[in-house]
């Protein structure tokens, strides 16, 4: 049959619409350059070098609220420390309002609309406050509800007989308890303020709930409020602020006791004090789950589908050919990566070291299944050697459907892990999706959707995008390795079996036009080039400070943390690293 009209009415159709797009969008395929002729904006090579000027003053941090993590973890916390006996009871009330707070969106450069970080996000809305409010308002009835709780509260003097001692009972649990809601001690002036709130009858139940529920919806306590020290514009932060920041960056929770005695005694304040608080911190288990929230969105695992979305499908399920995907699935495959990230930064290792771990720390037979091997117990197992990396993690190969996405793949390897620019897409793009064939690789029809000769579209995917994305093509949409791609009829027959291609010319560099013959080679190109290191700082320092960089002006913290990442100190001391920047620890102020 003529190979012309093989082609489905749809695919026919998406073939006429993306060529049409192509040719009213322009894209460069040079990095960093311009064309002649050139119809629209090139992609921006990100510099993978910085220069660091110790007089150059820090872009100005917003305000900053909590996280939606932050914050439940500090109401968390907060209960955990008033009432312990009782904190499991508590929490388990205000799990219905915590549902009900918004979820962060990313924010990320250039309207890129699939990385970016979620504590780049500063938009409040109104279901921000009415949660917060109702939070506050039935944490302050929790902690009041009967005399056992109030007393554990507050102290026995607020279930006692003797009146006499209500007022010193009031101020010193507002003490108590405001130094760990607000982050800092209180000042007399602050003492009196919710002292009133409780007007004549100090230690009645619903005056101290009114107390508490003001305290806890109080600006310090859902914001990062930051002063700083003196009046320069350029401050140093005062020791309790500097104990919030750390506690949140390594915990994504308020500071513990000896963090804020810390702060208190100004031993925080000195140089060894505060390199050992970050070391005691860093090395603490609540870290972990941070290094999993900065993992989760660095590399866009946030992206990936439900993978059993198409279980029933006569073609997914011949594809999938016996392997049944459940809704553990997608979670499964999402923590094998984290804990192959946790696994290299407690263990000392750099991040070449992540970058090229390739064995499997699946605890879930399915995911265990994938990679080949038995699920891990203690160790992580060996894999097949065609598993090179992150790049062939199976969390960043699957897609929850019958097929790849080279495309995607060569857009998060530019944007995640080398920091570059790509025009958008036009909107109507997203509509044109590369559809699996009963008679073409997925590669082949992505060339045919996207590299035709003449259009603008070939500028950008033939030399930026799809040649990262076909090195992978060797593993299917579930992530297994294969040698060839099985092509089926809508029924799900097999009509087809042929080679997967994945040889290109990546250009990693714009001078590189080494040719790859896979996730190997690019693999090794992507760490050779000493981008994917930067963009690595880069990604950690927007994590770090919640903002964007400026080169110019936060080069000194990029740099120190670039070098040390291509220079091959270990992943904790990286990490580390940015907490002790001297951009940490100060405030600037406009």
């Amino acid at each position: 049959m003529d190979k012309k009209r093989r082609w489905t009415a749809g695919q026919r159709q998406s073939l006429v619409s993306v060529l049409g797009l192509c040719l009213a969008v322009g894209c460069s395929g040079k990095i960093g350059g311009k064309d002649d002729g050139e119809a629209t904006g090139t992609p921006g090579v990100t510099p993978a070098t910085f220069e660091c000027d110790a007089s150059a003053e820090p872009t100005e941090l917003p305000l900053r609220r909590l996280s939606r993590v932050q914050y439940v973890n500090s109401v968390a916390e907060v209960v955990r420390r008033t009432v312990p006996a009782q904190a499991t009871t508590v929490l388990a009330g205000l799990e219905p309002l915590f549902a009900r707070l918004p979820e962060d969106r990313r924010v990320a450069k250039d309207d890129d609309k699939r990385g970016g970080f979620r504590r780049l996000d500063q938009v409040v809305q109104q279901g921000h406050a009415d949660v917060q409010y109702d939070v506050a308002v039935a944490l302050g009835k929790a902690l009041t509800g009967d005399a056992k709780t109030l007393g554990a509260a507050v102290g026995a003097c607020a279930t006692d007989a003797d009146t006499g001692n209500d007022a010193a009972c009031l101020d010193e649990f507002i003490r108590r308890f405001g130094l760990v809601v607000q982050r800092r001690p209180l000042a007399d002036d602050d003492v009196k303020f919710y002292r009133d709130i409780a007007g004549t009858t100090p230690v009645q139940p619903a005056a101290l709930a009114d107390v508490i529920a003001t305290l806890l919806a109080s600006p310090r306590f859902v914001y990062h409020v930051e002063h700083g020290v003196g009046t320069a514009t350029t401050a140093p932060l005062s020791g309790h602020e500097l104990a919030s920041r750390l506690a949140y960056h390594f915990w994504q929770s308020m500071p513990d006791a000896e963090l804020l005695a810390a702060a208190t005694s100004g031993k925080l304040d000195t140089e060894a004090g505060y390199a050992e608080q970050v070391a005691r911190l860093f090395a603490d288990p609540k870290t972990d789950a941070a290094l999993d929230v900065f993992a989760l969105e660095w590399l866009w695992l946030d992206d990936l589908p439900a993978m059993d979305g198409r279980v029933g499908d006569p073609v997914f399920d011949a594809f999938a050919a016996g392997f049944t995907p459940t809704p553990a699935l997608r979670d499964a495959l999402v923590a094998d990566t984290l804990a192959a990230f946790r696994h290299v930064v407690r263990s000392g290792g750099g991040f070449a070291d992540f970058f090229l771990e390739s064995r499997s720390f699946a605890k879930d037979a399915d995911v265990a299944k994938i990679y080949g091997v038995a699920p891990m117990t203690t160790d992580p197992l060996k894999v097949d050697p065609a598993r090179v990396g992150l790049l062939t993690r199976p969390a960043l190969l699957a897609t929850g459907s019958a097929n790849t996405r080279p495309i995607m793949k060569g857009v998060f390897i530019r944007k995640a892990l080398l920091c570059d620019e790509i025009p958008p897409p036009p909107a109507e793009a997203a509509k044109v999706k590369p559809e699996l064939s009963d008679h073409q690789t997925t590669r082949e029809v992505v060339e045919a959707l996207t590299q035709q000769k003449g259009t603008a579209c070939n500028g950008c995917h033939s030399t930026l995008i799809n040649p990262l994305g076909f090195s992978t093509e060797n593993f299917d949409a579930l992530g297994r390795p294969r040698a060839t791609q099985r092509l089926f009829d809508a029924t799900g027959k097999l009509v087809a079996d042929k080679p997967v291609l994945t040889t290109s010319i990546p250009q990693v560099t714009a001078d590189d036009q080494r040719p790859s013959s896979g996730a190997a080679d690019v693999t090794r190109y992507l760490l050779e080039s000493g981008r994917v290191q930067a963009c690595f700082a880069r990604q950690y320092f927007r994590f770090t400070f919640g903002r964007l960089e400026d080169d110019k002006k936060d080069g000194c913290a990029l740099k120190a943390a670039a070098e040390a990442t291509k220079g091959g100190k270990s992943v904790a001391e990286v990490l580390r690293q940015m907490a002790l920047a001297p951009a940490f620890r100060r405030r600037t102020f406009r």
